[in-house]
């Protein structure tokens, strides 16, 4: 008896047919959208005349106000469904291979596993949708080292100087990524502020070139804390 070779009966989407999926999801909202705006247009206008509008003649204007909308969406819209669109590749891009996954970043610090702490020193803080912040605390897990390191490849955007010994470093990386890091310390020589002299809000000229796990600075003994904030 010969065994036919069991195939899946559905296909999985391809990067390119799940991102036209996501065009279509974001196109059906952006018409849903224009849909509504329409019928609170139309319940702002008053009838006029001796007579009432007929019940064929509402469900006329029905159709025909929801062929404006199809022809207004089909046509672009009012650029909602590009804005739908660009969150929802940003949520869902790399679980779906139409957007590369992000590289595991390899800084700002490197804690030592082995001795790690169970108390959990990550606090997360979504301050928008494109920007995220991350308090490190120092004092609950075991430092390798007291660099604090670039997560990732990019351009350094500029260092600037808030206090004695407090700095605020700015990366822009390669995957359009942007890093601010905020510790006490110092940065590294390379890329400390030109003007020093204890002054607050020296800032350091741009456009050095960094790569990933790079020494940006050194952390103070006394730093408890270091501020990691990643934005698109």
């Amino acid at each position: 008896m010969e065994i036919k070779k069991f195939h899946p009966l559905r296909q999985p989407l391809t990067p390119e047919q799940q991102n036209q999926k996501l065009k279509d999801v974001s196109k059906l909202y952006e018409k849903q959208f224009l849909r509504e705006m329409t019928k609170q247009m139309r319940a702002t206008v008053t009838e006029g005349g001796f007579m009432n509008a007929s019940n064929a003649e509402k469900i006329f204007r029905e159709q025909l106000d929801e062929q404006y909308v199809e022809n207004w969406g089909d046509q672009g819209g009012i650029g909602l469904a590009n804005v739908i669109h660009e969150q929802l590749l940003d949520r869902l891009g790399p679980a779906l291979g139409i957007r590369p996954r992000p590289h595991r970043p390899m800084g700002p610090i490197k804690i030592d596993e082995r001795n790690s702490s169970a108390q959990n020193p990550l606090k997360f803080q979504n301050i928008s949708p494109q920007k995220t912040q991350v308090q490190i605390d120092l004092k609950a897990t075991p430092l390798e080292s007291q660099e604090v390191t670039s997560p990732w490849s990019g351009t350094l955007l500029g260092s600037k100087q808030l206090n004695p010994d407090e700095y605020l470093m700015e990366i822009l990386h390669d995957d359009g990524l942007k890093s601010q890091m905020v510790f006490r310390g110092q940065p590294a020589p390379e890329l400390k502020p030109a003007a020093m002299g204890g002054n607050d809000g020296a800032e350091s000229a741009p456009g050095s070139q960094i790569s990933a796990g790079q020494r940006i600075g050194l952390l103070s003994p006394e730093a408890k804390s270091l501020f990691w904030t990643v934005s698109l």
